[in-house]
């Protein structure tokens, strides 16, 4: 299992309503995770490589440059890190890459799947 805990303050909180700064934050790596800097660099698919950069995003926050390429490879991952880092985002990434765009199959249960 690999892990990646950020904390820009010791006791794991920060201001509402203000963005992180990655620059600051403090890592606890499990020793086999590596960041990552770029989104190229990840294995995404080519479709949603281009629709992170359509939406405006240049380069992965602190948590994802750790966790995408594990959670993208399979692996069992913890990712622990303040509001508005990019967690829930990591989750769509993962989803997307495993999701077959080519198959005409229709699911009929496939509208009870939720993730909150």
């Amino acid at each position: 299992m690999a892990a990646a805990v950020a904390t820009a303050d010791p006791r794991g909180r920060h201001p509402p309503g203000r963005r992180v700064d990655d620059k600051n934050l403090v890592f606890d790596t499990s020793p086999v995770v590596e960041a990552v800097a770029s989104f190229d660099q990840m294995g995404i698919r080519d479709e949603f490589l281009r629709g992170i950069y359509a939406y405006g995003f240049e380069k992965p926050s602190a948590i994802q440059q750790r966790a995408v390429v594990p959670i993208i490879q399979g692996r069992d991952v913890i990712a622990q890190a303040q509001s508005g880092t990019g967690k829930s985002s990591m989750i769509s990434l993962y989803v997307c890459q495993i999701i077959d765009t080519t198959s005409r199959e229709y699911d009929r249960f496939s509208h009870r799947f939720h993730i909150t």
